[in-house]
C-alpha cells in the first residue's frame, strides 16, 4: 500500500500488484515517461516493485528539485542509495565530480591550453580510428562498439596519457567497457528489488571487480610513473598527480572514465547515424563540406559551432532525440514542497526525466523530428527544455567539452572514412541509463 505521506502526489496509471509500474516502465521507459506526463501532469509516482521513486517531468517542478542546493535535496546520498558507492566506490560519489569539474574548467579556460583543446582531441580521435579499425580487419565493423573504443580511446590519451594503455596483458578498453555495461544493468535490477537482495546478487560482485581493477590501475602508475615526464601524462592525471595517492587516483580513473566516454560515444555515433536516416541528401553534403573545412583549420578553437552550424545543429538534435529517459537523480533530506499541492516527504528519491522535455511540443516544433534547418530558432540554451546536459546545481560540468567532442568525432568519420551502413538501421532504444542506443547491432 502507498505510504501516507506520499498521498499528495498522483500515481502513474497501471501499476500491478507486488510489481507495480516496474515492467511497463523497463519495457519502454521513454514512452512511458511521456504518455504518463500527458495523462498524470508534470509529477508523479512510480512503484518499482516496492520502490517509490518520484518522477519531475515539467520545467517547473524539475527547476525546484534542481535548483535546491544539495544539502536540502542530495544528489550525492540518490546515487549512493541505488549502489553507485557500492560499484563506484565513495571517492568517486562524494568527491569525483567536483573534482574532475575543476579540473575540465581549468583546461579549458587556461590561457595555456584552451587553443589546442579541439586540435588535440581532433589528432587522438584519428590515432584511435586507426588503431581500432586495424582490429576489424577483413571482418564487418560494429559501428556503435567501434565508435565507443575510439571515444575511450581517446578520452585515455587526453586525460591519462598514452602510456596507460600500453603493455597490458588483456584488452583494458574492453574490460571496462564489460565493466561499465554491467554496472548499468546492475542499477537497472538493483533498481527493481529490495537492497537486501542487491547487494549480494549484483552491487556487492561489482565491487569486487572494481577494486580488483583500481588494483591493477595503481600498478601500471606505480610502475609507469616514476619514469615520466610531465609532458608525457594527460591534464587530468597532471592535476591529480601530486595531491592525491596512487589508489585514490585509480578509482578516480574508474569515475572518470565511466562518465567521460559512453555517452559522447554514443552521442557521436548516433549523429552519424541520424544524418544518414533523416536529412536530406543536400543536408548531408553541407555537413560533410563543414566537417572538410573544420579538420583543415589548424587553429580552431572551442567555439567551433560558428564554423561547422549545421553540423553542429546535428549533434544536439541528436542529443535531444536521444535524451535520457531518467536524468538526474536527488533524494530529500527534509519535507520540500513543489508547489502548493506536491511536498516531496523527507527521504524520497526524486528523479528528474529528460526525454519528456525534449519531445514536449510546447518548446519543439515538430518534437520528433531531426531539423537542421539552422535559421529555425531551438531553446538548446533553455536547460529544462534541452535537458540532455542536465540542470541546476548538479548540470553536466563536462557539456563544453562534449560539445567539441561529438562535432569532431562526427566530422572525421564524414571527411575521411567511408561507412557502408545497413539498408534498416535498428530503432532508438532507451533501455539503458543512457543516451539512446540502438535496440541491435548496427
Amino acid at each position: 500500500s502507498k505510504p501516507k505521506e506520499y498521498d499528495n502526489i498522483p500515481s502513474a496509471p497501471g501499476a500491478v500488484p507486488i510489481l507495480g509500474h516496474a515492467l511497463k516502465y523497463r519495457q519502454d521507459p521513454s514512452r512511458f515517461l511521456v504518455k504518463t506526463r500527458e495523462k498524470v501532469g508534470d509529477i508523479f509516482q512510480l512503484n518499482l516493485a516496492g520502490k517509490r521513486m518520484i518522477v519531475a517531468c515539467g520545467p517547473s517542478t524539475q527547476r525546484s528539485v534542481a535548483n535546491a542546493p544539495e544539502s536540502i535535496m542530495s544528489a550525492r546520498k540518490a546515487v549512493a542509495d541505488v549502489g553507485f558507492e557500492e560499484m563506484l566506490g565513495s571517492l568517486n560519489v562524494y568527491q569525483g565530480t567536483d573534482l574532475h569539474k575543476g579540473i575540465i574548467k581549468g583546461w579549458t579556460n587556461s590561457n595555456e591550453s584552451k587553443d589546442r583543446v579541439v586540435v588535440e582531441y581532433i589528432k587522438t580521435v584519428r590515432s584511435a580510428l586507426l588503431v581500432e579499425t586495424k582490429c576489424w580487419e577483413n571482418q564487418q565493423i560494429e559501428f556503435m562498439a567501434l565508435i565507443r573504443r575510439v571515444v575511450l580511446r581517446a578520452v585515455i590519451e587526453n586525460c591519462i596519457g598514452e602510456f596507460f594503455l600500453e603493455r597490458w596483458n588483456f584488452d583494458f578498453i574492453e574490460e571496462f567497457m564489460k565493466f561499465q555495461d554491467d554496472l548499468e544493468d546492475a542499477t537497472a535490477k538493483s533498481a527493481v528489488m529490495p537492497r537486501t537482495l542487491a547487494l549480494p546478487l549484483f552491487l556487492w560482485p561489482l565491487r569486487r571487480r572494481r577494486l580488483n581493477l583500481q588494483r591493477l590501475i595503481s600498478k601500471r602508475f606505480e610502475e609507469a610513473l616514476p619514469h615520466l615526464s610531465k609532458q608525457s601524462l594527460g591534464f587530468w592525471l597532471v592535476s591529480v598527480k601530486e595531491t592525491h595517492s596512487l589508489d585514490d587516483i585509480a578509482q578516480l580513473v574508474v569515475g572518470l572514465l565511466f562518465a567521460a566516454h559512453k555517452n559522447p560515444a554514443i552521442g557521436s555515433a548516433q549523429s552519424y547515424l541520424m544524418l544518414f536516416e533523416h536529412a536530406t541528401p543536400e543536408q548531408q553534403q553541407v555537413c560533410i563540406d563543414e566537417s572538410q573545412a573544420l579538420l583543415s583549420n589548424p587553429t580552431i578553437n572551442l567555439n567551433i559551432q560558428e564554423s561547422c552550424p549545421t553540423l553542429y545543429r546535428l549533434c544536439l538534435e541528436t542529443l535531444r532525440l536521444t535524451a535520457h529517459s531518467i536524468g538526474g537523480l536527488r533524494t530529500s533530506t527534509k519535507e520540500f514542497p513543489i508547489d502548493n499541492n506536491v511536498t516531496i516527504p523527507k527521504g524520497g528519491t526524486v528523479a528528474l526525466a529528460h526525454i519528456p522535455s525534449s519531445l514536449n511540443a510546447e518548446f519543439w516544433e515538430n518534437s520528433n523530428t531531426l531539423d537542421l534547418n539552422i535559421t529555425t530558432n531551438r531553446p538548446y540554451d533553455d536547460e529544462y527544455a534541452f535537458t540532455t546536459f542536465s540542470h541546476g546545481v548538479h548540470k553536466c560540468p563536462g557539456r563544453q567539452f562534449s560539445m567539441v567532442m561529438l562535432p569532431c568525432t562526427v566530422a572525421i568519420l564524414l571527411a575521411e572514412y567511408r561507412i557502408n551502413l545497413p539498408c534498416k538501421i535498428p530503432p532508438l532504444c532507451f533501455e539503458r541509463a543512457t543516451l539512446a542506443q540502438r535496440a541491435g547491432p548496427v
